[in-house]
């Protein structure tokens, strides 16, 4: 969003000056995103994977973006600092962005985006079917499948192509939690996925050769990510499946070469 247009942008320009200023009312020479409006960055600038760049747009925009970066973080030394930066770059540049929205879920909370009964009533009853199968196996045992992400989804759901995970998802067991997040019993245990987390050679075959990847587990109290307790199952659910799809196929496509 426009959360930058209130920093120094002045200074931010000063760091790191255009290539083609613009004078401002003072006479000076302003970078072009010093005097774009919040309703242009939402409509043009404030983009997200995946992108579609011409490419003899590419060099000027990643100079210009690597340029503006470094000024930007020392400004909000904060996660995002490089979006920001990435929307002022556009700005310099004006290459207005056409947003295509709905095409992935950002950071994947706030889906589906209908309150249809038919799509709630599924999002609810994939999440529930997902959180029981893995709550009722005990660790290690490999309980989930190999058959992809949109096995975790059931009909009338309506998936966008990608999936963006910016963040850590999980879900406690048994599911769903009572009211107020109590757990039946006492006991609950909680089931993540964390990108960190995954070993860098997942994919190989002559790794983890026995082994479905499964969800992370911890007693500890888990985060859940949005507040929306269902897309944080299927967030896990569709990527602990696509892990497992993904090495399923390309092992199975070396075994025969």
């Amino acid at each position: 969003g426009g959360q930058f247009l209130d920093f120094n942008l002045t200074h931010i320009c000063n760091m790191a000056p255009a290539i083609q200023p613009i004078n401002d009312s003072l006479g000076s020479k302003a970078c072009p995103f010093v005097n774009v409006t919040n309703n242009e960055v939402n409509n043009f600038y404030s983009a997200g994977p995946p992108y579609v760049i011409h490419v003899q747009d590419v060099i000027p925009f990643s100079k210009r973006w690597s340029e503006l970066v470094p000024p930007t973080y020392d400004e909000y030394p904060l996660l995002y600092a490089e979006m920001f930066a990435y929307s002022m770059a556009a700005a310099d540049l004006n290459l207005k962005h056409r947003l295509i929205r709905g095409l992935f879920t950002g950071c994947m909370t706030q889906w589906p985006h209908t309150d249809g009964k038919g799509e709630m009533e599924a999002l609810k009853t994939s999440a529930k079917i997902y959180a029981n199968s893995i709550g009722n196996t005990p660790e290690g045992t490999a309980a989930d499948n190999s058959e992809g992400a949109s096995s975790c989804f059931l009909p009338s759901l309506t998936l966008p192509p990608f999936l963006h995970y910016c963040s850590r998802y999980s879900f406690v067991t048994p599911y769903p939690p009572e009211i107020g997040g109590s757990i039946r019993g006492g006991k609950a245990n909680y089931h993540f996925f964390a990108k960190r987390r995954v070993d860098h050679d997942i994919l190989k075959c002559s790794s983890h050769n026995s082994d479905r990847f499964e969800p992370f587990r911890s007693e500890k109290v888990e985060k859940i990510e949005g507040g929306q307790k269902d897309w944080n199952v299927l967030a896990v659910c569709a990527v602990v499946r696509a892990i497992n799809f993904a090495k399923k196929k390309g092992c199975e496509t070396q075994m025969y070469k």
